[in-house]
C-alpha cells in the first residue's frame, strides 16, 4: 500500500493542543466473542465508520480483559471505548459505549445488524470506497433525528444519550470547515418505539447543468448497443425533451432526484475579469445523493452506569424501576462498598510505602557502610543484621567432619 503524501512546505503542522482535544475511540470485542466471525467483521466495519481518529489495526486476544484496554486509554488519549460482546448463555449481542476516564457508560442491546458486504449486495450500483480513500481522511458528519428538539422535553437519560453521541466526533466550525472535506454522514435515528438506528452514508455530488433527457439521448447516441427512442408518437422534438417519461422513465437507481438538487452561488468565476464577475450573479446546480456504505445497527438502550468497570452505580435502567426508598437503600449500600474499597486501597498503599521505606533505609545503610560514614549506632544495627545472615566456620577447629554432628549423636 502506497504511503499517503504529506506536503511539508505548504501544509502547516497541527496544533498539539487542538489535536489533544480531538475525540479518539477504540472499538473491540472481548472473550469468546472473538470466535464469532460475523461479530468480528462488524467490529472491523464499525472501526471503518469511526475513522480517522480510531485504532483501525487494533488486535485483541482471548486472554485480554476490559481493564487492559481501559488502562491504556489514558496514555493513548482515547476518549470513547466501544465494546461488542456476545452472551454465552443467551447469545444476545451487546454494545457498550464508555466515556474515558470517568464514565458514564451506556449499554445497548443489538437487536439486528448488517455488515458492509451485506449492504453492498442489496444495492444495484454500490459505491466502492476503500480504507485509504479520501472519504475517510475526515470524520463523518453526525446527523441526529427523532430526538426531542427542546431540552426541557427530554428526560435525563435522553439528555445524557444525546451528549455522548454528540461528543463522538470533533465539532464542525461552519466558517472554517471546507464543505468539500465532508464526504460521509453518520445518521443516528430514534424510532417512535425507542429503538436507535445507525446508518453510514457517503455523500456524492454531481453538476446538473443540462436537461436530463438530453443527457440520456447523448449517452444513447454514444453507446451503439442501445437504440434511440422512436419519434412516431411525437409531433415535435420538444415533446421528447420536455416529457420526463419519454426517455427511460423518470429516474433510475443510480441517478439523483430533482428534490436533491441545490443551487450554489460562486463568488469567484474562472476565466472572467473581476469587474465582470462582480456584476454577474452566477449560480451552479449540484445534485446531492447519499449512498449507503454500512454497517447498519438497530440498538435498544438497556442501562446507563457511572463508570465502565468496577463497582459502578446504575443511573438508569429501561426494564427495572425502583422506588425512592429502594434507591436510597441502594445508594447507602453503594456508598458503603465504595468506602470499603477506598479503605482497602489506603491500607495497600500504606503497606507498599512501608516496605519501600524499609528497603530504601537498608540500601542507604549499605552504601554508608561502604563509604565508612555509618554512625556507631547504625553500625551496631548493621552488624546485628549481618550477624544473622552468615556464620563463618573454621575447618581447623574440627579434626574431621563427624565432630560437626557429635552433639546430635
Amino acid at each position: 500500500m502506497a504511503k499517503r503524501r504529506v506536503k511539508k512546505r505548504t501544509d502547516k503542522a497541527p496544533d498539539p493542543e487542538v489535536v489533544a482535544k480531538i475525540p479518539k475511540s477504540m472499538v473491540l470485542t472481548l472473550g469468546n466473542s472473538i470466535r464469532n466471525r460475523s461479530l468480528k467483521q462488524l467490529v472491523k466495519d464499525f472501526r471503518t465508520t469511526m475513522q480517522p481518529h480510531t485504532a483501525i489495526n487494533l488486535r485483541e486476544r482471548k486472554a485480554n480483559k476490559l481493564k487492559d484496554f481501559v488502562v491504556m486509554t489514558g496514555p493513548l488519549g482515547v476518549s470513547d471505548l466501544f465494546v461488542f460482546k456476545q452472551s454465552e448463555t443467551s447469545g444476545n449481542i451487546s454494545m457498550r459505549i464508555g466515556k474515558m476516564p470517568r464514565g458514564p457508560s451506556l449499554q445497548f442491546k443489538v437487536n439486528s445488524y448488517a455488515l458492509m458486504k451485506d449492504v453492498r449486495r442489496i444495492m444495484k450500483r454500490p459505491k466502492s470506497v476503500g480504507r485509504e480513500s479520501s472519504a475517510f481522511h475526515q470524520p463523518p458528519l453526525l446527523v441526529m433525528n427523532g430526538f426531542s428538539r427542546k431540552v426541557g422535553e427530554m428526560e435525563n437519560h435522553e439528555k445524557l444519550l444525546v451528549t455522548v453521541f454528540q461528543n463522538l466526533f470533533p465539532p464542525i466550525q461552519p466558517h472554517e470547515t471546507k464543505v468539500g472535506t465532508i464526504q460521509r454522514v453518520l445518521l443516528i435515528n430514534k424510532n417512535p418505539d425507542g429503538d436507535i438506528d445507525i446508518r453510514h452514508y457517503a455523500i456524492d455530488t454531481k453538476l446538473v447543468e443540462e436537461n436530463r433527457n438530453i443527457k440520456k439521448l447523448l449517452e444513447l447516441s454514444h453507446n451503439g448497443r442501445n437504440k434511440l427512442p422512436k419519434m412516431s408518437g411525437h409531433t415535435d422534438i420538444s415533446e421528447l425533451v420536455l416529457d420526463p417519461y419519454s426517455v427511460g422513465g423518470l429516474t433510475s437507481d443510480s441517478e439523483v432526484e430533482d428534490d436533491a438538487t441545490v443551487e450554489i452561488r460562486n463568488d469567484h468565476i474562472p476565466n472572467l475579469r473581476k469587474k465582470v464577475a462582480a456584476d454577474l450573479s452566477y449560480t451552479r446546480k449540484r445534485a446531492v445523493k447519499l449512498q449507503e456504505l454500512g454497517p447498519r445497527l438497530n440498538l435498544s438502550l438497556v442501562k446507563i452506569e457511572e463508570s465502565m468497570i468496577g463497582l459502578s452505580k446504575t443511573i438508569y435502567h429501561s426494564r427495572i424501576v425502583k422506588l425512592k426508598a429502594e434507591e436510597k437503600a441502594l445508594d447507602v449500600k453503594h456508598q458503603v462498598r465504595m468506602d470499603e474499597k477506598a479503605k482497602r486501597r489506603a491500607e495497600q498503599k500504606a503497606n507498599v510505602d512501608a516496605k519501600q521505606k524499609k528497603k530504601d533505609d537498608k540500601k542507604a545503610r549499605r552504601e554508608a557502610r561502604k563509604n565508612g560514614t555509618l554512625p556507631a549506632s547504625d553500625a551496631e544495627l548493621g552488624a546485628e543484621e549481618d550477624s544473622g545472615d552468615e556464620v563463618e566456620i573454621n575447618p581447623s577447629d574440627y579434626e574431621n567432619d563427624s565432630d560437626l554432628f557429635s552433639d546430635q549423636e
